[in-house]
């Protein structure tokens, strides 16, 4: 893929897997007038002036090239733990912080590529990692000592040998996500990819290698993985109606849920523009992102549905319209089901972090 084309792809894929069509929206007049206007966990400063501080401080109209990112690229969310971990990609470095916003450790990751996105496996202390225009996956295991942490073993490891015969193209990957068809022995991974044959491919890392890849599935869009089963979950977005499907990873049944008349697209007024699932909870609850508005260029409001394993509503909460920021992954759901969000405060250049809680019920 030459350099043009790759830039054009890293910036489709990034507005697609973060859902940035609202990045730069003004905030919207109920925003302004009080209505929604949540305090961070704890906020953090942009640049290098101290370790705790994430990023680097750049224009980012003036970018010219979007090869890399400035600020925070992913997070990841241990509530149990006390935990929320940011890749600090411009830095190489993964900073763990805890809910009260102090930087308990960094781990300074051991690879040249620029990495965009990780999941981590609690039960392993264990990340992985996936990189800009590299079809390889980090792997870092970690010990704590004293609340402090350093890295125990580490393993870059390309998926050529995994998807074999499959790999007819350069793999772009963008996202990773930790499937709960995971066991004491491997770690099941779904990686979504761009501008190849598939978008979707699960691997397991065992015994220090990558299976066979499995890139052939019912559920042709983007999906994401269900950490508490072995599922992989799309969503089927429409006019007449919008369902959650799920398929089983093991033996390709599917299964579907209609999903509340407010999340079906294209209505006239104010109604839903735009949907996407954004995690799991350890129950098999999934979040769903909706964005409101008159038009999609038009966004006013933002709500995460939660949805129970059997399609029920379980409630919903607002959250932001947008980080404010380019970034991958901005928004996270722990085990728990509270619901994590990382932006950028503009006027006074800082990377904040939010906590939110699923709380209306009508």
């Amino acid at each position: 893929m030459n350099s043009k084309l790759f830039k054009l792809a890293f910036l489709t894929a990034l507005i697609s897997a973060a859902a940035i069509a609202a990045l730069f929206i003004p905030l919207n007049s109920s925003l302004a007038a009080g209505a929604f206007n949540p305090k961070p966990l704890f906020e953090v400063g942009v640049g290098d002036k101290s370790p705790e501080m994430l990023g680097e401080s750049t224009d980012e109209s003036k970018i010219l090239n979007y090869d890399k990112f400035y600020y925070p690229a992913a997070m990841a969310v241990s509530e149990q733990e006390n935990r929320i971990f940011v890749l600090d990609s411009i830095k190489n470095r993964i900073c763990a912080y805890t809910l009260s916003g102090s930087l308990a450790y960094e781990i300074k990751l051991p690879f040249e590529h620029h990495a965009i996105d990780m999941t981590y496996f609690k039960n392993f202390k264990r990340f992985f990692i996936v990189f800009q225009q590299a079809a390889s996956i980090g792997v870092v295991d970690i010990a704590e000592n004293g609340g402090k942490a350093a890295i125990s073993a580490s393993k870059l490891l390309g998926l050529d040998a995994a998807l074999g015969a499959d790999k007819t193209q350069p793999v772009n990957i963008q996202n990773v996500w930790p499937c709960g068809a995971s066991s004491s022995e491997k770690n099941t991974l779904l990686l979504t990819a761009f501008f190849c044959d598939y978008k979707n491919i699960l691997v397991n890392y065992e015994n220090g290698s990558l299976t066979k890849a499995k890139t052939d599935f019912k559920i042709k869009d983007y999906a994401v993985a269900s950490s508490a089963g072995p599922y992989i979950m799309a969503l089927d977005a429409g006019t007449a109606e919008s369902r959650l499907v799920r398929e089983n990873i093991a033996d390709g049944d599917t299964d579907w849920h209609v999903l509340l008349k407010d999340l079906t697209l294209a209505k006239p007024g104010f109604n839903c523009r735009n949907i996407r699932i954004i995690g799991n909870d350890g129950a098999g609850c999934s979040y769903v992102e909706a964005h409101y508005g008159f038009g999609e260029d038009k966004i006013e409001k933002t709500f995460v549905y939660k949805f129970t394993k059997n399609g029920r509503f379980g409630g919903r909460t607002e959250i932001f319209q947008s980080p404010e920021m380019l970034t991958n992954r901005f928004v996270a759901v722990d085990a728990g089901g509270a619901i994590f969000y990382m932006k950028k405060d503009e006027k006074n250049n800082k990377i904040q972090f939010y906590k939110f809680t699923i709380d209306e019920l009508n």
